[in-house]
């Protein structure tokens, strides 16, 4: 092949002739040492083939740039409409952000603005245009001056931008009085950083609703603690009066020198006293339930002997209305560890219920059984019935079904709440079933019976109490009846009682040659408390000390332990308690 096919080949293919190709043209590569010498000029064919050549290159070559062209005209249009794509998701996510009630601003990594919405722009309290070429630096430390702590709000933001925390959060509040929270979070592209988005929430109706909730919260504490407070004096005040009323009758009517014809109505006298005083105790129960200051204390309990104890309660009750009582204690199991005085009064209330809700003439059955290892009491009477559609809310308080039933049988529908949370304290439940009204009712009561037998002694004593020896007695009260009342009944009973109306008439009663072995004491006092005398008392003497009060809570009973009494007496007093008491001293 010739130097002149070469470089035609090299044409055809593409490529820029070389020097190699170019050297050994001299005409085409300017006057060279050699070209001077001689001059070569191409034959004919030669010629022939190049203009051959360059045709068929020319007819490849136009094919190709309009393919070029119109490729490029499609890249265009594709990026024309990537553009109108990209423009309408930057509206549609502006739009968005003005719509957002926050205000929502994007910076980068040194704090300057890159996008924001208008809610931000309002918030500086400047137009867009403006934000757009404000300083942002002198913006903010302007914006700041608006804040309660302008410098810790500045330096929190440089802080923020020099450790560069994942997130930020801070409540922030205004002069004005209005609240903010402020929240930030790093932008990243493909975990690279590149700016952060802040958001500011306007919460202050929020915090103002919420400071109202808590304000009315308080408020309603604080009325629930003063209605607690009421009905607690109010028991105070109210069980006073009853202790010389129910001592004096309860004394009367064991009396045997008492006329036949006035023992029923000193009975009567006495059973009201009582009724009057187990109303009380239901209303502090409600209180204490309603705080949750019930206190349980449990012991292994005979459950016969305490459905035994609370039939025994309302005989007379039961005797006045003729009624037929049927008991059928058949549990083999009848042991349980739970609080006596609790489950007795649960059991009171029940049969409570059945004698005043069971005409005269009619029947009340006791029952007792054993399921699935539970103690089960049932009490059914022959009374007036439960309505289906009450049957579900005959444990709540203060509820009796109909008014005309709460005027004609009494009682402040508590009776059932109550025994219902005491169930729920010690594990058990309780249920009621009714077919109607005129029906009778049956109460289900339902108790966890102990894993091993247990034998409970049994009360041996029984009749009068009577006192092995006498003791030196100081009685302080400042309600004259029942001082006096009381003193009688200690001194028949065989004891040497001294009184007083104050704490400082008992103190200088301890301060003489006078040795007492128990101090019985009222805890209100004119002149100070029974706590103080107490303390007082056993500096100066080695004695017993037994409270006499009004205020019966747990809380009550505890202040009275704390301070030195051995025994705490919710009036109105049981007198045989009282000498039941005084025996156990007598003999300890």
């Amino acid at each position: 092949m010739g130097r002149y096919d070469l470089l035609i080949a090299a044409q055809l293919d593409g490529r820029k002739p070389g020097p190699q190709h170019l050297s050994q043209f001299p005409w085409q590569c300017g006057p060279t040492r050699n070209s001077r010498k001689r001059h070569v000029t191409p034959s004919k064919g030669t010629k022939k083939r190049a203009r051959s050549a360059t045709r068929q290159k020319s007819k490849r070559v136009v094919p190709a740039r309009g393919r070029s062209e119109e490729e490029l005209i499609q890249a265009k249009e594709a990026l024309e409409r990537k553009t109108k794509e990209l423009a309408l998701s930057l509206s549609m996510m502006q739009a968005t952000l003005d719509s957002t009630t926050d205000a929502i601003v994007v910076t980068d990594l040194s704090g300057n603005v890159r996008d924001f919405n208008e809610k931000y722009a309002e918030m500086m309290g400047v137009s867009r245009e403006v934000l757009n070429i404000a300083d942002v630096r002198k913006l903010r430390k302007k914006f700041s001056q608006r804040f309660k702590d302008p410098e810790q709000f500045m330096a929190r933001v440089i802080e923020i931008y020099a450790t560069a925390p994942p997130e930020s959060f801070e409540i922030l509040e205004l002069k004005d009085g209005s609240v903010f929270e402020r929240y930030s979070k790093i932008q990243a592209i493909d975990q690279w950083a590149v700016g952060r988005v802040w958001s500011f929430r306007d919460v202050t109706e929020r915090k103002r609703a919420e400071e109202k909730l808590q304000a009315a919260k308080i408020a309603a504490e604080k009325a629930s603690q003063a209605k607690d407070d009421f009905l607690a004096l109010l028991s105070h005040e109210l069980r006073t009066p009853l202790t010389p009323a129910l001592v004096a009758a309860s004394y009367l009517a064991e009396h045997k020198d008492l006329l036949p014809e006035f023992r029923e109505e000193v009975t009567a006298i006495w059973r009201n006293v009582q009724l009057e005083a187990h109303l009380i105790d239901d209303l502090l129960d409600v209180t204490r339930i309603t705080r949750g200051k019930i206190e349980m204390h449990h012991a292994a309990i005979d459950v016969h002997r305490l459905s035994h104890d609370a039939a025994q309660i309302v005989q007379k009750d039961i005797l006045e209305k003729q009624i037929e009582l049927v008991i059928d204690l058949g549990a083999p199991n009848h042991y349980a560890w739970a609080d006596p005085v609790r489950i007795q009064q649960v059991f009171w209330n029940l049969l409570n219920n059945a004698v005043k809700f069971t005409p005269k003439g009619g029947r009340i059955t006791i029952r007792s059984s054993n399921e699935g290892g539970q103690f089960v009491f049932e009490i059914s009477d022959t009374g007036i019935g439960i309505e289906p559609e009450r049957q579900g809310r005959i444990f709540e308080a203060f509820h009796q079904g109909e008014r005309s039933i709460t005027r004609k049988f009494g009682g402040l529908g508590l009776g059932l709440t109550i025994s219902k949370t005491l169930l729920d304290l010690h594990g058990g439940r309780i249920s009621v079933h009714s077919e109607g009204k005129d029906r009778g009712t049956t109460f289900r009561v339902f108790l966890d019976l102990l894993r091993e037998p247990w034998v409970v002694p049994t009360d041996e004593a029984g009749g009068d109490v009577t006192t092995s020896r006498s003791l030196r007695l100081l009685l302080v009260d400042d309600h004259a009846d029942t001082r006096a009342v009381l003193s009688r009944l200690l001194t028949r009973y065989g004891h040497k009682t001294a009184t007083a109306d104050s704490a400082q008439g008992a103190l200088r009663l301890l301060e003489s040659d006078d040795r007492f072995d128990v101090l019985i004491s009222d805890i209100g006092l004119p002149d100070g408390n029974g706590y103080d005398l107490v303390r007082e008392a056993k500096q100066r003497q080695p004695l017993k000390a037994v409270a006499l009060s009004g205020f019966g809570t747990e809380e009550d009973v505890r202040r009275s332990r704390e301070a030195g009494f051995d025994y705490h007496m919710t009036k109105p007093v049981d007198i045989n308690g009282l000498r039941s008491l005084l025996q156990q001293l007598t003999t300890g």
